[in-house]
């Protein structure tokens, strides 16, 4: 006669596969995580998953929807804006969100099902609106507020992270209005302006940035780069031997960039108020003129092979640091891990708000710039401490 305890099934079950399927898409992205990767994670067997999933397309917007659900709870709270951004913070700084999945995962989506979640989303977002007075400034304040995986990975402690980053969206919803009536739109995302390379390197590339904004890095193929670019599939397998040797390099020249524009602001000047400021209008410019480049850095990284992505990781520390020792000579109030928070904060934010100013080029600068002044504590280059 066996001894043995029968195991009874978890009454969360379904909770339990939804959050392990949105770690999975998170660290690895949709295509290259398997149904069995996500049930071997739970402990149950694929079948065993399939009664409470259609599929892995069921799965991810299962995901999604409780990153809208997170925010519908985040933003229920008090009327005043600073009550709203406090119960807001201390509801998203969470060791286990996975707000990349939304980001990431909904192109993948049935095109019903994901025109439902972003409904939802956007009236998630209504009680900040309200707040703030306006839709520019909401999806602002609302870009601080999900910069939380930067405060994790600084280790900062989470009620001091939660302050940190309050008072940051605080200085975001005091810039007023970003886009004022009147101003000049923006180029639509997605469409091409300027003279087009003549090399025919250049050409994939630039075309391989397009695309990989447009459609996502797994929907897209070397004969859509090479067709876009207008030479032919052999030919492009001459410059990049596999697609992802395509996206390490637009991420690693878009690093380049940012180092070398580094370089010479650190050369010009020995005030660090005046170098930060000089960097942030650096980083600034590159978004506005090759944003969807540097996007992949945050969205498509994790499609590049690790022993590609060890180096690149290595590069964006290196520039971060940079801005961390100038942060800190500006802000005496700050440890070195509120400084690193604040820094890679204000990095996201401006490559996230990139595309939600309906400006010009020079208007999305100036927007841009000042959100990003807001997110570090600083003003015009000499900042002072902030409590």
């Amino acid at each position: 006669m066996s001894d043995a305890v029968p195991q009874r099934r978890p009454r969360n079950r379904k909770q339990l596969i939804v959050a392990a399927a949105a770690r999975q898409f998170e660290r690895a992205g949709f295509h290259d995580v398997s149904v069995a990767d996500i049930a071997a994670e739970v402990g149950v067997s694929a079948s065993a998953l399939y009664r409470h999933f259609s599929g892995k397309t069921g799965l991810l917007a299962a995901a999604v929807e409780q990153e809208v659900e997170l925010l519908e709870q985040a933003y229920d709270g008090p009327a005043d804006l600073s009550g709203l951004l406090d119960t807001a913070a201390s509801a998203l700084l969470r060791p286990d969100r996975t707000g990349s999945v939304w980001q990431r995962g909904q192109v993948f989506l049935e095109p019903d099902r994901a025109a439902e979640l972003q409904a939802r989303y956007r009236a998630a977002l209504e009680p900040l609106r309200r707040a703030v007075g306006g839709e520019v400034p909401a999806w602002a304040v609302h870009s601080v507020l999900t910069t939380g995986r930067a405060f994790e990975r600084a280790k900062v402690d989470r009620d001091r992270a939660r302050r940190l980053m309050v008072a940051a969206a605080t200085a975001v919803a005091e810039l007023g209005d970003l886009a004022p009536d009147g101003a000049v739109a923006a180029r639509p995302a997605g469409t091409a302006g300027g003279l087009q390379p003549a090399s025919r390197r250049e050409a994939a590339l630039s075309a391989a940035v397009r695309l990989f904004a447009e459609r996502g890095f797994h929907a897209v193929g070397m004969d859509d780069i090479g067709a876009a670019a207008g030479i032919s599939g052999p030919t492009l397998y001459h410059h990049f031997p596999r697609k992802s040797a395509v996206l390490a390099h637009v991420i690693t020249r878009c690093l380049d960039a940012m180092q070398f524009d580094l370089a010479g602001v650190l050369s010009s000047t020995r005030d660090p108020a005046e170098a930060l400021d000089r960097a942030l209008a650096s980083l600034v410019r590159i978004n506005v003129a090759q944003g969807d480049a540097l996007a992949a850095l945050f969205t498509e990284i994790v499609h590049v092979p690790q022993e590609e992505r060890v180096p690149i990781r290595r590069m964006q520390q290196d520039y971060v640091d940079e801005w961390v020792v100038l942060l800190l000579a500006c802000r005496a109030d700050l440890s070195r891990r509120d400084a690193h928070a604040l820094v890679r904060s204000a990095q996201t934010v401006v490559n996230t708000m990139r595309l939600r100013l309906p400006l010009d080029e020079a208007g999305q600068r100036d927007a841009l710039l000042r959100i990003g002044r807001a997110v570090l504590g600083t003003a015009s280059g000499s900042a002072g401490p902030r409590q």
